[in-house]
């Protein structure tokens, strides 16, 4: 390290304590978290935080880039995910930290509830998953309790038995830190989080933590459905409000849309655009500011794994066989060496060694600064919206005596009419809802038929002297074209049509709620809060409507394309080698091909969509009913009851909000004094 460097960083430090010092006295931070940071700078250890949905894939990428083999199983459930801390040690082992007593008994107390009692589905996620996670600890029999709240060091070899569906201590694990001899891990942490709305509250509430220390954070992204409405919340909601030094964006599977006919650039600078349009309606200019300087980076980490495993295993184990027979097919390659390049872990991998070597620096020094940043921005905020409560508050009190009968029946009629909106338009999501199925249903069942019936057409031109392995490579093409083309092209043509029914509908609904409350409430200004609304419900309608993740096998549940598969490997062997004749052989081969179109059900695919449907009429009712009306309502009816009070109470109020303003000022003057600290 040279001198210059060495006095650059001794800037930084004391940069870093300025700010924090200063923030800890304006009360944006306690005296722990202005320790915690000052503590920091004397630990260069970058953590990078791997975040992202449920299998978007975050486990086989780090299977790919740091361990070069399958060790970190994907999880099948947010049950079974664990929070896995992955740094440098001589000598491979892991350190698993248990649930202490008091949240095991919580856990134990969740499972005894009745799911069918239980209509919130957060709180059916938290149920569901401590009944499994109890079941599951069957596997210590009764010695459960002597491991709560203790901490446990094993053998690497050992680590399945704490990150695996079916690992002894799966059940009772918060956390594994696993320790690997791999030269670029020295000085870095990473961590692979479960993801969050994590049904286990105790493990969310510990992947947040991690995230408050994470000075990296590496958003992996699923190419089907690329930052979608639930990854505009990780980045923009989560870790936003803690803060953070630099973003990485990886596109996992980005072979599925490749498959499909989209060009790389094309995924890539559909993820930009995302970015950008988020960004607009964010006023972090800090995080807009990384995220300006981050390009997505397209992933294919089962391809990247492929390339490190033997091929031993590639050829015995089926789920390997058919995702590098499927690789060959869309990439037309046919070596190790090709599925590492066409996978582009080395571009994810280089910029991760990138940053750890050349900006690390200047890493840690913007970890502490945005996250101080974001404490004083979560205040102001607060402060905002008690200002605009106070608002109400001041015209509810300021209306005349003589007026206050008037206004409340005012009040009523627009609450009615409001309500009669939303029942009209839910009456409306009903019809529209119920045309998108039936006709996405016909369609699905169409293209089923007409591959059954090219398939027929195939085995009818089966001469009598061919093996069957002559034709076996067209009816996988067609099965293939079917599942991987087809059918997800049909959704997503289907599900643009629908998007811009909905955002069509919607907009007229917004147009008719606007008119009532100008009509009815001109005196409240809650334009900001109406457009913040807006924005919200629009983007349930942005996300996926329809389950189209159809090409990505590994993530299914056994159902339809398991029947087909089965019925693939079990073809050459099976009815077709009983078979005495070859005419017998083909009325096997029809009847089976004509049990895909009767045994096919596009419910699997179209349940999602019901979901969305109440997802959104729900969040339509919470905003303009609950978060709206409803504070208004209260207001009126305490006026009603302080009716003596009400001149007292509107001085108060005035008086609170001559103090917010203040406050609010002072907020802004400090955020000003905080940014003069940085250019010094």
């Amino acid at each position: 390290m040279d001198k210059n460097f060495f006095e650059d960083l001794q800037s930084r430090k004391i940069t870093v304590k300025q700010y924090a010092t200063k923030a800890k006295e304006y009360g944006w931070i306690d005296e722990q978290r202005m320790n915690d940071i000052i503590n920091k700078l004397d630990n260069d250890t970058l953590v990078i935080g791997v975040i992202g949905q449920m299998k978007c894939g975050k486990s086989t990428f780090l299977n790919a880039f740091v361990f070069e083999d399958d060790i970190l199983p994907a999880a099948t459930t947010p049950m079974t995910a664990a929070l896995s801390v992955i740094t440098y040690g001589e000598n491979k082992k892991v350190v698993a930290e248990f649930y202490t007593a008091d949240e095991w008994a919580e856990q134990q107390m969740q499972a005894k509830r009745n799911l069918s009692e239980i209509t919130n589905e957060l709180e059916i996620s938290k149920v569901k998953a401590a009944k499994e996670l109890v079941e599951k600890s069957h596997l210590l029999g009764g010695a459960v309790s002597t491991y709560l709240g203790k901490i446990q060091e094993d053998t690497f070899e050992n680590l399945i038995e704490y990150v695996g569906a079916d690992g002894k201590y799966v059940s009772i694990t918060k956390s594994v830190t696993i320790y690997y001899p791999k030269e670029y891990l020295k000085g870095v942490e990473i961590v692979d989080t479960p993801g969050f709305n994590d049904p286990i509250v105790s493990r969310e509430e510990r992947t947040k933590d991690f995230l408050k220390k994470a000075d990296v954070v590496l958003l992996m992204l699923y190419a089907g459905r690329p930052f979608d409405a639930t990854d505009r919340t990780i980045l923009f909601q989560n870790v936003r409000s803690c803060g953070i030094g630099k973003v990485l964006v990886g596109v996992n599977k980005y072979d599925i849309p490749y498959e499909s006919g989209e060009l790389p650039e094309q995924i890539k600078q559909y993820v930009k655009d995302e970015i950008q349009k988020a960004c607009a309606d964010c006023n972090d200019s800090r995080l807009i500011d990384i995220l300006q300087e981050t390009t997505p980076i397209l992933l294919s980490a089962n391809m990247a794994l492929l390339s490190e495993i033997s091929m031993r295993k590639i050829t015995t184990i089926e789920e390997y066989k058919k995702a590098w027979d499927r690789g060959c097919d869309i990439f037309e390659i046919s070596n190790q060496n090709q599925f590492r390049e066409c996978s582009h872990i080395d571009e994810l991998t280089q910029a991760v060694k990138d940053m750890v070597e050349k900006e690390k620096g200047q890493i840690l020094f913007a970890k502490p600064i945005n996250s101080i940043l974001a404490a004083g921005n979560k205040i102001l905020e607060a402060k905002e919206k008690e200002l605009k409560d106070c608002d109400a508050k001041i015209v509810v009190y300021s209306t005349p005596d003589e007026e206050i009968e008037e206004k409340q029946e005012i009040l009523q009629k627009a609450i009615k009419r409001m309500n009669r909106k939303i029942a009209s338009l839910e009456d409306t999501l009903d019809e529209e809802f119920e045309n998108i199925l039936r006709k996405t249903r016909n369609e699905m069942e169409d293209l089923v038929d007409a591959t059954v019936k090219r398939l027929n057409q195939i085995v009818d031109n089966w001469g009598k002297l061919q093996d069957y392995e002559n034709i076996k490579p067209k009816i996988n093409n067609e099965l293939d074209k079917l599942q991987t083309r087809d059918l997800k092209r049909c959704l997503e043509e289907q599900q643009n049509s629908a998007q811009r029914k909905l955002r069509s509908v919607l907009d007229d609904f917004f147009a008719e709620a606007d008119e009532i409350i100008w009509k009815y409430l001109p005196d409240f200004d809650q334009k900001g809060f109406l457009n913040e609304v807006k924005k919200e419900i629009k983007l349930t309608v942005d996300k996926d409507l329809f389950k189209i993740e159809l090409a990505s096998q590994e993530e299914q549940s056994y159902g339809f394309w398991d029947f087909v598969g089965d019925f693939l490997s079990k073809t050459p062997f099976g009815m077709v080698g009983k078979a005495f004749s070859h005419n017998e052989k083909v009325c096997e081969l029809k009847e089976a091909f004509n049990s895909i179109s009767s045994q096919f059900d596009a419910t699997e695919y179209l349940q999602t969509i019901l979901q969305n449907k109440s997802t959104i009429i729900n969040k339509v009712k919470e905003k303009y009913q609950t978060e709206f009306l409803l504070p208004i309502q209260n207001e009126f009816d305490e006026l009603v009851v302080n009716a003596d009070n009400k001149e007292k109470i509107l001085a108060e109020s005035k008086e609170k909000k001559e103090s917010l303003s203040v406050a609010r000022s002072k907020i802004l003057e400090q955020i000003d004094e905080m940014d003069s600290i940085l250019t010094v």
